[in-house]
């Protein structure tokens, strides 16, 4: 009985950590990978875009 509420607490846990971690981040990233050909060849461009997300900014007031 014991090894049983053990194991059950234990995935419970491990569910719960699991679950908290899945959408942690106060960080949106955009990449954006572009590729140019010209007469010299071709040259690939890497854009990362990083914004943090403080939940400061309010929404825009909607038009009336």
């Amino acid at each position: 009985m014991r090894k049983l509420l053990r194991v059950t607490m234990m995935g419970i846990l491990a569910a719960g950590l699991g679950l908290s971690l899945a959408g942690c981040s106060d960080q949106a990233t955009s990449e954006k990978k572009t590729v140019e050909s010209g007469p010299g060849g071709k040259s690939v461009v890497d854009t990362k875009t990083t914004i943090k997300q403080t939940g400061d900014n309010p929404p825009a007031p909607k038009a009336p």
